[in-house]
């Protein structure tokens, strides 16, 4: 058992460097891949965050008629209460805001000790839970009786919203190209080792090898290739994100970026199994059809 692995593995290392060529290409491009692959996921992470954070900071402020009583302000909290999506919800009476309006002046405020709390609205304040789900909770907002007014951040939200899908939608087709290129090079690479083995291949299944014991050092060769791969990109990865991607990120002053240590093993783990799986695939095929010898 244990000569047949070190065979396997002895094997496909040699494969891999005597097709030296072939295999830098097919070790450039897939990692090429997988640091596209990653960037867009970490850029996609920080647009999620800074949405979260858009989400937590544009309260949505909801002014109602300066004459009703208690027990309309109780059923107006009641029904926002009920509305899905609707965060915590806070009431602030004119008094409540004009002593917080004083106490942001500072020493300012002296300058305001005549100001009046009939100057400001009675209010509710509330967050959404989900940003990207807005315009449904401020319909249903909108039909509340009392309700004057609406102060919201909608087309911010949106416009980023937007800008994410389109990110989105560009970066599955470049990273579907790469996946296919990454594959196909693999392919071909895996298809030289087993075409100049053609002889070899014809004597082991002479002598009785099983189609799986001749196939497994081209398996693994795709595997070793989709490794070495993965450990290529994961440095990349953590050179670009660092020292190009955050700064950029930090320069556009609305975003604070993640850190890559506070994701790094997802990384690991993510492009370990996509270099694993991608090499599997480009030599599965070969394999196959050039055995047939």
């Amino acid at each position: 058992m244990i000569d047949s692995l070190f065979f396997l593995i002895k094997s496909a290392f040699k494969n891999v460097f005597k097709n030296w060529l072939l295999t830098i290409a097919s070790i450039s491009i897939l990692a090429v891949c997988l640091v596209v692959l990653g960037s867009v996921i970490l850029i996609i992470g920080n647009i999620n965050v800074f949405i979260d954070e858009v989400g937590n900071e544009s309260q949505v402020v909801v002014y109602i008629e300066d004459d009703l009583g208690v027990e309309e302000i109780t059923r107006i909290n009641d029904e926002l209460k009920a509305i899905s999506n609707i965060g915590k919800i806070h009431y602030k009476s004119n008094e409540m805001i004009l002593e917080e309006y004083k106490a942001s002046l500072g020493e300012d405020a002296i300058l305001f000790e005549d100001l009046e709390a009939d100057t400001f609205r009675n209010s509710f304040v509330f967050n959404m839970k989900d940003i990207e789900k807005f315009d449904q909770p401020i319909f249903e907002v909108e039909k509340i009786d009392g309700i004057e007014t609406i102060k919201e951040r909608r087309k911010l939200v949106q416009r980023i919203v937007e800008i994410k899908d389109v990110l989105m939608f560009l970066s599955s087709w470049i990273i579907l190209i790469f996946l296919v290129v990454s594959i196909v090079i693999i392919t071909n690479s895996v298809k030289v080792s087993v075409y100049a083995k053609k002889q070899e291949i014809w004597l082991m299944k002479y002598v009785g090898a099983t189609d799986a014991f001749i196939e497994a050092p081209y398996f693994m060769e795709g595997i070793i290739i989709g490794l070495v791969s993965s450990v290529v990109a994961i440095i990349s990865q953590i050179y670009i994100y660092k020292n190009v991607l955050s700064p950029i990120l930090s320069d556009l002053g609305f975003i604070n970026p993640i850190t890559i240590e506070s994701v790094l093993p997802i990384v690991i783990i993510g492009f370990l199994i996509a270099g694993t799986v991608v090499g599997t695939i480009g030599s599965a095929y070969p394999v196959k059809k050039y055995l047939n010898v």
